[in-house]
């Protein structure tokens, strides 16, 4: 499941999607984040259905159960811009260990969905290289994948950008009001 992520790239930002940014060690939900539908577009990250009274917050979707549940109905595709996200492991100790996954810097595609309230990113099963740490990862999606979901709504396995590395990181990413590059460093 993805809980947190980060957007620190300005600079590639600026030059692959033509938006300024500042940069963010530690996305959390109700921030607004970048999405392309395909325009880039700035919106709350937690969906409420368009029929929910209250606001229900939902942050992610899983693709396997995304088309049968009514609080997703009515969305739209999006691509939600990332260049990392955190995970956390249970310990021995019940302690919660983060570690941060990416791509060594490089622009991370989401699969989202948004409508006129705020987006979700869609998850699937982990891949066997990061299911060590969670069973649940966002949908990243490589060039053609975009493509397909962005125009056609249509996500294969074929799809999937599984280049990615992770790494152990402290624990003040445990706090949503802490931003800083630190947050990204690796424990020894």
């Amino acid at each position: 499941m993805c809980g947190r992520f980060t957007l620190t790239t300005e600079k590639a930002v600026e030059e692959k999607i033509g938006v300024k940014i500042k940069a963010n060690y530690n996305v959390t939900p109700s921030h607004s984040i970048l999405i392309l539908e395909p325009k880039p577009k700035l919106i709350p990250w937690g969906l409420s259905p368009v029929w929910a009274k209250k606001s229900i917050n939902l942050i992610n979707a899983r693709i396997e159960t995304f088309y049968e549940k009514p609080a997703f109905a009515n969305t739209l595709p999006c691509l939600v811009v990332a260049n990392g996200w955190y995970e956390w492991k249970k310990s021995n100790s019940s302690e919660k260990l983060p570690f941060y996954f990416h791509k060594d810097g490089k622009i991370l595609y989401m699969a989202g969905i948004f409508n006129e309230k705020g987006c979700a990113i869609l998850t699937k099963e982990s891949s066997s290289k990061i299911s060590y740490v969670h069973h649940r990862q966002p949908i990243l999606l490589n060039k053609a994948g975009r493509s397909a979901w962005v125009n056609e709504s249509n996500i294969q396995p074929e799809h999937y950008n599984n280049e990615i590395h992770f790494r152990r990181v402290g624990l003040f990413v445990n706090s949503p009001k802490f931003n800083h590059p630190i947050c990204i460093e690796p424990i020894s």
